[in-house]
């Protein structure tokens, strides 16, 4: 079941989709200072399903520090995983800040969900 989640003025469109055993977020385009308010909300949700979470970062375009932020907050309070393939960017991000190791990338959501 997917599920619509936020959109912002900046190009930022999420999608929520539980399956079972995991909360799926889609992220698409641009995930800036802008879009931070929306996306806490967003994953305050995720993290209300008590379900592991697996963020789907595959068509994200940019993600700031404020994205950063939850990540690392989501991989804290519970199981967080990735998807990519990681823009350039934000894969410098996560290597810059040296927290790379701290999440598993996975190549396709199927290969996330183990399926």
């Amino acid at each position: 079941m997917t599920t619509p989640g936020s959109s912002t003025d900046h190009d930022l469109i999420v999608v929520h989709a539980p399956f079972p055993g995991a909360y799926v977020l889609m992220l698409r385009g641009t995930a800036d200072v802008c879009a931070c308010e929306d996306l806490e909300d967003d994953f305050a949700r995720a993290t209300r399903s008590g379900l592991p979470l697996i963020v789907d970062l595959g068509a994200l375009e940019f993600g700031d520090e404020n994205l950063l932020g939850l990540l690392i907050n989501a991989r804290r309070a519970e199981s967080a995983e990735l998807v990519g393939p990681l823009s350039p960017s934000f894969r410098r991000r996560l290597d810059t800040t040296g927290v790379t190791a701290w999440f598993t990338v996975h190549p396709t959501l199927g290969a996330a969900l183990g399926r």
